[in-house]
């Protein structure tokens, strides 16, 4: 039996065996359809003439173009004066199409396309596609480029064209000669400040600040120890003392000092109450200030000598004297 599939038929099969498509009725209909076209140009060349045969092929080619292709509204936000790194948004209007866009026929993204464009993203929306743009390079001079054309599908199979649009880039600078004759600016002048009056006030601040100084060393090193009380001498002499070796012998002589100073004359044990009645704002401390008194006693005065008062002991009965030194 004879096969009366031509070699187009074959390879149509290969086709759709190759792509993996197993609807063998969409096959069917595709091998009817170029079948049909055969016969129906053999019929026309034998019985019209070449003058009414190249007409009608020409019309089946234009229809057959047209409903291959559809284009749609394309609009950009911006298309002269771009600069490097500007960034443009080309709109597309869906509005007019019965079917939504596949989104796995859409163009790759974060992806360079040309020389001028790289795709950052894409915006697939119901009503608009929105694909965002950077200007990654530019010509030595302004010229006129155009966004990639793409062709997507719709979800009925049907392909259609995103149309391209005209774009005029340039370089930030122009430049006449060349990008190799370009000379920079020399840098602008730097405006001077007059230094006359910081001068003065440094001046002054320093002469302030070394005579503050003079008073505070007079002060601390000269009047102040003069003028200062028998207690607070007693503390600031025990406060030096307490970086170094210090022995009971020596805080309690320097007590015994702010308590004779005190009293205008020396002062013993058995002179305690006339000086407590004299200077009432310590008889509160009076039986610390006995107490003191009569440890002095016994490792000064007695035969066999004993140890004296405890350093901090000294030194905590200065301190609460002097406080109320300070509030007599």
């Amino acid at each position: 039996m004879r096969n009366r599939y031509t070699t187009k038929d074959l390879s149509t099969h290969r086709l759709f065996h190759r792509s993996g498509v197993k609807k063998s009725l969409e096959m069917l209909i595709y091998t009817c359809k170029l079948r049909f076209f055969d016969y129906f140009c053999l019929a026309t060349i034998k019985n019209t003439s070449r003058a009414k045969v190249f007409p009608i092929l020409l019309m089946l080619f234009v229809s057959s173009a047209s409903m291959a292709e559809q284009t749609l509204n394309v609009s950009v936000d911006r298309a002269w004066g771009l600069l490097l790194g500007d960034e443009i948004n080309v709109r597309v209007d869906l509005t007019s199409l019965e079917q939504g866009i596949e989104k796995s026929s859409l163009p790759q993204k974060d992806k360079r396309y040309g020389t001028w464009l790289h795709l950052k993203s894409i915006d697939a929306g119901v009503t608009e596609l929105i694909f965002h743009y950077q200007i990654v390079n530019v010509p030595a001079k302004n010229t006129s480029i155009e966004t990639p054309k793409f062709d997507v599908k719709q979800q009925d199979d049907k392909w259609i064209v995103i149309p391209s649009l005209p774009l005029t880039i340039g370089p930030a600078l122009a430049v006449a000669d060349g990008i190799s004759n370009l000379t920079a600016k020399s840098d602008i002048s730097p405006t001077l400040i007059s230094t006359v009056e910081a001068e003065k006030q440094f001046k002054l601040a320093s002469i302030i600040a070394i005579l503050s100084g003079i008073v505070l060393a007079l002060w601390h090193f000269g009047w102040k120890t003069k003028n200062r009380q028998p207690f607070a001498q007693a503390v600031h002499d025990l406060s030096r003392l307490s970086f170094h070796s210090v022995t009971p012998d020596q805080a309690a002589r320097i007590l015994h000092t702010a308590f004779n100073h005190t009293s205008g004359t020396i002062v013993v044990y058995g002179e305690l109450e006339k000086l407590v009645n004299q200077y009432p704002w310590l008889a509160p401390l009076k039986d610390d200030i006995e107490s003191f008194y009569t440890q002095s006693e016994q490792h000064f005065f007695a035969r066999k000598s004993e140890q004296g008062p405890a350093i901090d002991d000294v030194r905590k009965l200065a301190k609460a004297c002097r406080s109320k030194e300070m509030l007599a």
